[in-house]
């Protein structure tokens, strides 16, 4: 049965082309995002656990929202922010400074970027998972 005018067969070879492509850039090394704040351009390539985990830290107090973005929306402080993106781009804390000096606005959108390359049902197992630990550790015993 065709599905909008595409037989399965069809739609299968796109697929297939499609995640060889992402495997192909993978190796390559071309899997990367290029995003703009205060000007200036940095690269994000596809986020470790340990820059995961690192970016989890400085974003575990967002709300809850339906999308990754509504949940971003939600920040409010630049700092916090920058040491998330930080995080994504480096590895660590040492861009944060310099990319508080852009808007929250680009940061925000610089955080979703990154976000993009993670898949959604494992950003926000770690965003509950962050959040747990945070109220274990702050509960007294």
């Amino acid at each position: 049965m065709a599905v909008g005018g595409c037989s399965p067969s069809f739609l299968s070879k796109k697929i297939m082309d499609n995640a060889a492509k992402i495997v192909n850039s993978a190796v390559l090394g071309m899997d990367f995002e290029t995003v703009i704040v205060n000007s200036k351009a940095y690269v994000i390539s596809p986020p470790t656990i340990h820059k995961i985990a690192g970016v989890g830290y400085y974003l575990s107090d967002l709300k809850d929202a339906i999308t990754v973005m509504d949940m971003l929306r939600s920040l409010k402080d630049i700092g916090a922010a920058s040491r998330a993106l930080s995080w994504l781009i480096k590895g660590d804390e040492s861009l944060s400074e310099e990319l508080s000096k852009g808007t929250l606005d680009e940061v925000v959108e610089a955080l979703s970027v990154g976000f993009s390359m993670i898949s959604a049902e494992n950003f926000f197992r770690l965003s509950v998972l962050a959040k747990n630990v945070a109220n274990l550790t702050a509960k007294q015993k």
